[in-house]
């Protein structure tokens, strides 16, 4: 195992979570869909799931380290993980994380006296993925039905004493549907609302999923709109930090340090994220930028008219 962050994780927060406070273990890596656009892949059926012994040492290890006050959870679906409320116990006996939080897509969630055991044993923030309305969704993860099943675990979790998050992975797939997404979510119990850059797992686009920047800014004023009538947060992950928005649209390069096998990491480096043709001339001076990916290159060119160098801190 190995715990791996993005070099000076000190990006733009401007939403409620913030990520640099939280520490990911992945424990399991079984799942009940089959997204489209899950970063793990077919790599997940070589990845090991975290033995109790080696997990406790972990959230020890995190405890002792001090940086961390907030554990999450993760894996493929951890919900489909038999012995997940006895690894949340163990955290939870700590006494240490003010936030225990599960990365989920939701469907086990359905079930009230299985949450109600979650937030018992002390899970008190929901991860909850949802990629489209109903259609779109189930096509994404590959299982009919699964969008009524997210929907009606994450409106069990309305009145529950826990934070709700929803995740959102934009792609061609959704994206002319993403401005009804986020006003229907702005209805559901959730405090922000995640839209993620699709991270293909590939150095070309095979699966025909990446948007172009242009498009999603195009609709960000309307998207700002939504969500500011609601009183909820829009929170942008992993797209370049030089993009223009407004509160409460919010920019997070932030990812939160991850316990994940070697291998799954090979092959995150040789995808070519990070790239932007400011910073490789030393023209933009963050570190903290994801930038674009080769894929992203390959098919839609450098954005340098788009994107623009974050000058450096004024002290």
């Amino acid at each position: 195992m190995n715990l791996t962050a993005p070099p000076d994780a000190q990006a733009m927060i401007g939403g409620r979570i913030d990520f640099s406070r939280y520490c990911v273990i992945s424990i399991w890596f079984g799942c009940n869909n089959n997204c489209t656009i899950c970063m793990l892949g077919a790599v997940k059926s070589g990845l090991p799931a975290i033995s109790y012994e080696g997990y406790r040492k972990v959230v020890i290890d995190i405890m002792r380290d001090g940086r961390f006050e907030n554990l999450i959870l993760s894996g493929a679906e951890v919900t489909t993980f038999d012995a997940l409320d006895r690894y949340v116990r163990c955290a939870a006996s700590l006494g240490w994380f003010k936030k225990i939080q599960i990365q989920t897509n939701g469907r086990r969630l359905r079930d009230p006296e299985y949450l109600d055991h979650l937030i018992d044993c002390g899970v008190n923030e929901f991860f909850v993925s949802i990629h489209g309305l109903a259609e779109t969704h189930d096509a994404t993860t590959r299982v009919p039905g699964s969008f009524n099943e997210t929907l009606a675990g994450l409106r069990n979790l309305s009145g529950r004493k826990a934070n709700v998050i929803s995740n959102t992975v934009l792609t061609r797939n959704n994206f002319s549907e993403i401005p009804g997404l986020v006003r229907f979510l702005c209805a559901e119990c959730v405090s922000e609302i995640h839209v993620w850059n699709y991270f293909p797992m590939e150095t070309t686009d095979k699966r025909n999923l990446l948007a172009p920047l242009g498009d999603l800014m195009h609709i960000v004023p309307e998207l700002r709109q939504i969500v500011q009538a609601a009183g909820k947060v829009l929170v942008l992950k992993s797209f370049p930090l030089c993009l223009a928005v407004e509160a409460p649209v919010y920019l997070d390069s932030v990812f939160p340090v991850t316990v994940l096998p070697d291998l799954f990491w090979k092959q995150f480096g040789e995808c070519g994220f990070g790239r932007c043709v400011h910073r490789e001339v030393g023209a933009c001076r963050t570190r903290e930028c994801w930038g674009l990916c080769s894929a992203y290159l390959a098919k839609y060119g450098d954005e340098k008219t788009l994107l623009r160098p974050i000058p450096p801190p004024r002290f």
